[in-house]
């Protein structure tokens, strides 16, 4: 069993709470209720499923092209392209930016992809302040813990616990309503950003033809923090890319709908490039970060998860993500999606396990907005870690043994107390899970039974 393997079995250990299940399953279940009451707004949502899928995949088909115009006509708007191989190199573009400009503090959205490069622990490291401009992640930030769900990252906490953090970091009044909680955070939040040079970003999808960035949210710190900073920064993974403008038609609502319920989110928003006349940042970078994305493309199925627009909306309504929580991933990626992306994305040995961490009950492929069919691509990567043979050697084992005893009749008809013996020897604890018992063994075969039967 590898390191993360064994992360991930303490983590999801951590996570068997009852207390734990009710919240995650409250707010998941909060999220797929505005879900159902946004989808009435399609008169057929698969056509547009559909059309959002057949987009998505063209895409991909022509992502060199697409990546390669929007740097030509970014930079003609002013803007720069830079491109990170890895989250090393992203993170080292992003501190000589901030060096060149002399801060000690910048902002930052709610973003996978700076999760991903691990933004905050490198700003830490080298004693930059950091702004946090989403709710979630300003509680999570002043609780000093990660984000446990991509849309909504203090998911897990419950209003209690958001409102005790706030208390002891800020004095902020105990009993306080939620109202209270939110406008003192955009209070916190709109003071602070005013102190920032530098705003770093994600991007929801790359415009290509336009050489444009678009940036969705729901509280509109995203907007006041880019558009108060001297410099934008924004680092979007390579699929984020797609053909024109006319496209968004397609991809906004059914991101806002699957994400909130929401026909449209309340700020969206399209930045071409830095400022022309002084109201704006005057210096923008997109940073276009690989860090394993060539390598998933060389994977002939799976390559279609690039297609992913990051509603999370797999995520909540995942049972295995409500049981074992956000932090057992041990990836930015969580959910379905991380269980395919992340072993193809990184040493495939380091994170086998994620992929055997599915119940392949298929509800994560019938609410994907662009129809990716993750059953099949995390069945897919089992195979590929049965051929490679990366994944747990104790059940790969223990099955190779279920299959001996299989092909033989006198094995099967072996005395009872035999098989028991067997059971005991090869199926342990550790294997099998502390939390299933181990089922018993019928007093008689079934050939005996059929032997002893009149027909």
């Amino acid at each position: 069993m590898t390191d993360n393997a064994k992360l991930f079995n303490e983590a999801a250990e951590i996570a068997f709470d009852e207390e734990h299940w009710q919240k995650i399953n409250y707010s998941t279940g909060c999220i797929e209720s505005n879900f159902a009451r946004g989808k009435v707004n399609y008169r057929n949502m698969d056509l547009e499923k559909q059309r959002a899928y057949t987009l998505r995949n063209k895409s991909l088909m022509k992502l060199e092209k697409l990546l390669v115009d929007f740097e030509t006509h970014f930079n003609a708007n002013g803007g720069k392209v830079l491109w990170a191989r890895n989250a090393q190199d992203a993170l080292s573009l992003i501190f000589e930016i901030i060096a060149m400009e002399r801060v000690n503090k910048v902002s930052r959205s709610n973003s996978m992809v700076l999760d991903e490069i691990g933004l905050n622990e490198f700003l830490s490291r080298k004693n930059i302040g950091l702004v946090e401009t989403s709710s979630g992640r300003f509680v999570l930030q002043a609780a000093k813990q990660k984000p446990y769900h991509p849309l909504s990252p203090a998911l897990h906490l419950s209003k209690e616990e958001a409102n005790a953090v706030l208390t002891e970091n800020f004095k902020l009044k105990p009993n306080s309503s939620t109202k209270q909680m939110v406008n003192f955070m955009r209070f916190k939040v709109g003071n602070e950003v005013k102190e920032t040079q530098i705003c770093i970003t994600g991007a929801n999808f790359l415009l290509s033809k336009e050489g444009g960035v678009v940036l969705t949210e729901n509280e509109g710190n995203i907007l006041k923090a880019s558009s108060q900073a001297k410099v934008h920064i924004v680092v979007a993974g390579l699929g984020k890319v797609i053909p024109n403008l006319d496209d968004l038609s397609v991809m906004l609502p059914l991101l806002s709908s699957h994400a909130t319920g929401q026909s449209m989110s309340a700020y969206n928003s399209i930045t071409f490039g830095p400022s022309r006349n002084g109201e704006g940042p005057s210096y923008m970078f997109v940073i276009l970060l690989d860090n394993g994305r060539s390598q998933l493309l060389e994977h002939e199925r799976q390559r279609q998860v690039m297609s992913c627009i990051h509603c999370s909306a797999c995520v909540s309504v995942c049972p295995v993500y409500k049981n074992i929580g956000g932090y057992a991933y041990g990836s930015a990626h969580v959910g379905p999606m991380g269980a395919v992306m992340t072993p193809l994305m990184n040493e495939l040995a380091d994170f086998a396990h994620l992929s055997t961490a599915c119940a392949l009950c298929r509800r994560c492929t019938e609410v994907c907005p662009v129809k990716i069919p993750i059953d099949e691509l995390i069945i897919e990567n089992r195979n590929l870690i049965n051929t490679k043979k990366v994944g747990n050697s104790k059940c790969d084992t223990l099955l190779r043994l279920m299959i001996w005893h299989c092909k033989s009749r006198k094995r099967m008809d072996s005395p009872l107390f035999m098989k028991k013996l067997e059971m005991r020897r090869f199926v342990n604890l550790q294997t099998w899970g502390d939390r299933r018992v181990l089922p018993e063994f019928a007093p008689k075969s079934f050939s005996q039974i059929w032997k002893e039967t009149d027909l």
